[in-house]
């Protein structure tokens, strides 16, 4: 087996297993609390990690089923999955920069209409994009290389569907590029009308505005994730589609692509928004088991001062 291969069969399960770690956390502040994980952008967080375990789960089966046929009905499958998964990732990360954005620099605040539209939006896209490419033919894959990797037979036809998958991973990496640059100078105007809309002064407005930006800043990771995963993916896709094959680019390709899941872990590990919900969720948590405690405690305080006959 040749390097990417052996790269992929390594990182993928580690992808798998942090994209999981990520899932399983949102799952948990949301059972804890409702309101831990009752906001748009956590929900957009859980469904890019939820993107990454797809991801993963097809690249690293396709991986160690090399020797599927290509035009089978499983290989056919597996390449539908595998298309299906890459596109909504792009798609959800452009989702998320389409918010942050909305709500960072045009200072519009979220609601259930907005998030409805988003994700209706964002289905609607993939759904056409994944249609594309059955309808092209790129699910078979392409016989001649006897082994499983999308692709179409027809040589023009396979060179559209490479540089048409090129072009949206392109696209979400610029779209993720520009969205972080211009947040970041939209930061101070959007934290002063942030803070403003509060009843915080002095001291504790500062301390407001610092941890408000800091949490601002570190939301801008997991887009920004895609300047790592995407690039290599795309150059490779444009050459190929040239005529022009680099090993050395698919060696990239497999180190970077195999990073999603644990770059998003990581971003999420490092977010201070994620850090509150928890303390909160833990503070929850042990003030109920206080409670209880002194419910407990005072049934058997109340018990102990009745008349002995009386407790028979």
């Amino acid at each position: 087996m040749d390097l990417p291969n052996r790269i992929y069969l390594v990182l993928n399960p580690i992808g798998m297993a942090c994209a999981s770690l990520v899932l399983l956390s949102i799952i948990t502040l949301a059972l804890i609390d409702r309101q831990l994980a009752n906001r748009m952008t956590v929900r957009l967080i859980a469904v890019i990690a939820f993107t990454d375990l797809l991801a993963h789960v097809g690249e690293f089966y396709a991986v160690e089923n090399y020797d599927l046929q290509a035009g089978t009905s499983l290989c056919t499958f597996v390449n539908g999955f595998r298309l299906f998964s890459r596109t909504f990732y792009c798609f959800t990360n452009i989702a998320i920069c389409f918010h942050l954005y909305r709500g960072l620099v045009l200072l519009k605040r979220s609601s259930w209409k907005f998030e409805l539209y988003t994700w209706i939006a964002t289905l609607a896209m993939v759904t056409i994009f994944t249609l594309i490419y059955w309808g092209l033919g790129a699910f078979t894959g392409v016989v001649a290389r006897k082994r499983c990797t999308p692709g179409i037979d027809n040589y023009t036809l396979n060179i559209v569907f490479t540089v048409i998958q090129a072009t949206v991973n392109m696209v979400t990496v610029i779209i993720g590029v520009f969205t972080t640059i211009v947040g970041h100078r939209s930061l101070n105007k959007w934290i002063n009308t942030y803070a403003n809309s509060r009843s915080y002064t002095g001291d504790d407005q500062n301390r407001f505005k610092s941890d408000r930006k800091k949490m601002a800043e570190r939301s801008f990771l997991y887009p920004l994730s895609t300047l790592i995963t995407l690039p290599f993916e795309a150059i490779f896709l444009y050459l190929t589609a040239s005529g022009i094959y680099v090993f050395n680019l698919v060696t990239l390709m497999a180190l970077s692509t195999g990073l999603s899941g644990v770059l998003t872990a990581i971003a999420f590990a490092i977010d201070p928004a994620a850090h509150k919900a928890f303390k909160s969720a833990y503070n929850k948590l042990t003030d109920k088991s206080r409670s209880h405690k002194t419910i407990n405690d005072g049934m058997s305080e109340n018990t102990s001062i009745i008349p002995l006959e009386q407790k028979v």
